[in-house]
């Protein structure tokens, strides 16, 4: 039983560490994007995209549109601050890795705690045998 539990621990180990990772690298290119002031000509061709033919469907294309539009007229509007913006956001990478050991620390305690009451649980003794 001792054993289940630190594969379980483990495993939740790894999702939380690819999960730490994941998010780490996509701030770190959020921050890239936004400082390199690509984010502007993203949202133009954001604006540019055509409609899908299944999203017509679901949504109406006026609404589609709209969105389109109000995306790129933010991104172009905030094109002058987004260099400040993507430094800041530089700043959210250590603080990922933070909660990243905050979270292992709790994961080790529960997992630890758990060996320990499997260890002081007394083996089920069988009856009429």
């Amino acid at each position: 039983m001792k054993i289940a539990l630190w594969v379980v621990c483990l495993l939740l180990f790894g999702f939380w560490t690819g999960g730490a990772l994941l998010l780490a690298e996509l701030t770190d290119w959020t921050a890239r994007q936004l400082a390199s002031g690509g984010t502007a000509a993203m949202g133009q061709v954001l604006a540019d995209w055509p409609i899908p033919a299944w999203a017509a469907v679901w949504v109406d294309a006026a609404w589609i549109e709209a969105a389109q539009s109000a995306l790129s007229a933010a991104l172009q509007g905030l094109e002058g601050s987004l260099p400040m913006l993507g430094s800041l956001v530089g700043w959210i990478k250590p603080v990922i890795w933070v909660m990243w050991g905050l979270g292992v620390v709790v994961l080790m305690l529960l997992a630890g705690g758990g060996h320990l009451l499997l260890g002081r649980m007394r083996p089920a003794v069988a009856h009429g045998a």
